[in-house]
């Protein structure tokens, strides 16, 4: 990953460490935990890769003691490993973030003066694209995406439209105007890519302008 897609990887990790606050008020392994940690599984995975070491870690976090997602145990009990779990979640994602931080710091010497790769080459060879450890999370979603169609009519229109967006969004200021058209597209080709691609645009919707 370059310096800026570590920087994403660790805004993602930490808007779901927020989260925490919210889905610790509800109901022990409900629906908002459950969405919460499907959905922060899947920000792993973009990060790592599919079934990573990390993800892993992350699923297993807080299981070894707590049993009380049987309904033979008492509210209270069941409160409180729920509480166990997450705050077990809490620690792994922060040291998840430790860890980005670190390779950030490693890789400041080498590589602030470079830049994001061109996306036109870039996304040639899928396959070694989405086996590569060195991908940004984005790139990662954008070759996923692109991996799943078999049409080449519609694989050409969805490189020119995911690449158009992903260009604007790694530049200094990007322009929601030019976004727009991309993400319109992006709509109407998918409810999943769309959903995968929408928290790129939430960490980087601070820089977003017009």
């Amino acid at each position: 990953m370059l310096i800026e897609d570590l920087e994403a990887a660790r805004q993602l990790i930490e808007m779901q460490i927020k989260d925490i606050a919210h889905v610790i008020t509800k109901a022990p392994y409900g629906f908002e935990y459950t969405f919460w940690e499907d959905f922060t599984a899947k920000i792993i995975d973009r990060i790592y890769g599919n079934e990573s070491s990390q993800r892993h870690g992350f699923e297993q976090a807080g299981r070894g003691g707590c049993f009380s997602v049987f309904e033979s145990y008492s509210e209270h009990q069941r409160r409180e490993d729920f509480i166990e779990i997450l705050n077990c979640k809490k620690d792994y994602l922060e040291n998840l973030i430790r860890e980005l931080e670190n390779r950030q710091r490693s890789n400041a010497g080498n590589q602030a003066e470079e830049s994001h790769p061109d996306g036109s080459r870039l996304f040639n060879d899928l396959d070694a694209l989405l086996n590569s450890e060195e991908v940004s999370p984005l790139d990662r979603t954008i070759a996923e995406i692109l991996s799943g169609i078999q049409d080449p009519a519609v694989l050409q229109e969805a490189r020119q439209h995911l690449l158009e967006l992903r260009e604007e969004l790694l530049t200094a200021s990007p322009s929601w105007s030019r976004m727009k058209k991309p993400m319109v597209w992006l709509i109407e080709f998918g409810k999943k890519e769309f959903f995968a691609i929408l928290p790129f645009i939430a960490v980087y919707i601070r820089k977003i302008s017009d």
